[in-house]
């Protein structure tokens, strides 16, 4: 299992698909697209890639988890990949990757990235507070 960390965008209603078997139970989907969490090579410093908005899917009873998770927060995706061959109708060999997605929670104190501004003020302040370092 592998983890990822980012910020909810959105959070779609969950769908119920009908099963083809007579008295099976639906099959139940919750979709929600979060904007990953990157660092910086350089610095390490942590930022938020609202270009990098993977859509996520929870299947069956694990849809209930977002319940507790809303657009806005940050949370920690744990989730396995999976990949299966198949041949289409030209026999042409095809592969689905799936990712799926185990358990969804919210990051306990959240996560704000702060602007340069920011940092700059942090490390004025904490000079101030060490100028008789003698380096």
């Amino acid at each position: 299992m592998a983890k990822i960390t980012g910020r909810v965008v959105y959070i779609y209603p969950a769908v119920e698909i009908p099963s083809k078997t007579p008295g099976n139970p639906p099959f139940r989907k919750r979709d929600f697209v979060i904007a990953l969490q990157t660092f910086d090579r350089d610095t390490g410093e942590a930022a938020i890639d609202e270009d990098n908005t993977p859509i996520l899917t929870m299947t069956g009873d694990r849809c209930s988890q977002l319940e507790s998770v809303a657009v806005g927060q940050m949370v920690t995706v744990t989730y396995g990949l999976r990949g299966r061959r198949y041949r289409d109708n030209d026999g042409k060999e095809k592969i689905i990757t799936d990712i799926n997605v185990t358990s969804v929670g919210a990051m306990r104190g959240g996560y704000a990235p702060q602007s340069p501004a920011a940092h700059q003020q942090q490390d004025s302040a904490a000079g101030q507070q060490n100028d008789d370092l003698p380096f």
